[in-house]
């Protein structure tokens, strides 16, 4: 009974639409999964070198003088 199901026309059209869907699905999952690793990978490069940038202006800020640190603030405070 089953095969006689799956032999007929529409028991096949039925069988290439499943099989259609199916291949769609997995790769749309795929793709899905791909896109999640590079947006991980690009968020962890961007906290690199956001960590990279604050440790280095802090850096910066802790070794400069009193005089340097007072000319680096000038260009931002407004008198």
């Amino acid at each position: 009974m089953m095969l006689a199901w799956i032999l007929s026309p529409i028991g096949r059209w039925l069988s290439l639409v499943g099989a259609v869907f199916a291949a769609l699905s997995v790769a749309w999952l795929k793709g899905r999964a791909a896109g999640k690793a590079a947006w991980q990978a690009k968020r962890q490069a961007a906290k690199a070198k956001a960590i990279t940038t604050s440790s280095e202006i802090r850096h910066d800020v802790q070794t400069d003088s009193d005089a340097a640190l007072d000319r680096r603030l000038d260009r931002w405070m407004r008198d």
